[in-house]
């Protein structure tokens, strides 16, 4: 559909959303070599443009500030073309970056457990994290965010699967995305032909 040379993929721009510690990073680097797209990770953007960590962000800034670098970033990515972009847990929350995110292409949301994030990131130093209980924190935050992630484009599990695994299930939902937008498109086309007869 979307070629590029001799490398037939379904989509030449595609993001990761997701709760933190669903493996957005790990499998977004996967996707992207599978489709030989590049990959851009959202955080590690910002992170260079502000020169600080996102905990320093945080600390020295507020969420605020950081919510703002976010979605200036939202901005630029959603620019890009051949590209696999993976967003920090919070950026397709907010509206705003949600519509331009989708506006530009598919958005593939990863799920895991709450037990799973858990394992993936205490020894992490996310800022969301520092609680007293961040188990029950994350349960929290997974369900306030829920229906914000439920209006992603494709939806996979992460839970105890290897990354490379989940990238090619995602490749395959890809196709069969592309094919049906392509099907629906040539249905409009059909229908506009018949009303002009």
């Amino acid at each position: 559909m979307h070629g590029s040379g001799l490398i037939e993929r379904p989509v030449t721009w595609v993001a990761l959303a997701g709760f933190m510690g669903t493996g957005k990073s790990r499998v977004g680097w996967e996707l992207s070599r599978m489709l030989a797209l590049h990959f851009v990770d959202t955080d590690k953007l910002i992170t260079r443009v502000v020169g600080k960590t996102i905990p320093e962000v945080f600390a020295q800034e507020g969420e605020g500030y950081f919510r703002a670098c976010e979605q200036e970033v939202v901005h630029r990515v959603t620019r890009l073309d051949h590209a696999v972009v993976s967003l920090g847990g919070g950026t397709f929350i907010h509206e705003a970056n949600r519509r331009t995110l989708l506006e530009r292409g598919p958005v593939v949301v990863l799920w895991a457990s709450p037990e799973t994030v858990y394992q993936r990131t205490k020894h992490s130093d996310r800022p969301l994290l520092q609680t007293l209980d961040p188990l029950a924190r994350i349960r929290t935050l997974m369900t306030e965010r829920e229906e914000h992630y439920r209006q992603g484009t494709l939806h996979v599990h992460s839970d105890g699967r290897p990354a490379e695994e989940i990238a090619g299930e995602i490749v395959e939902r890809l196709w069969d995305w592309a094919e049906a937008g392509a099907d629906l498109e040539e249905a409009e086309l059909v229908g506009a032909e018949r009303a002009t007869d």
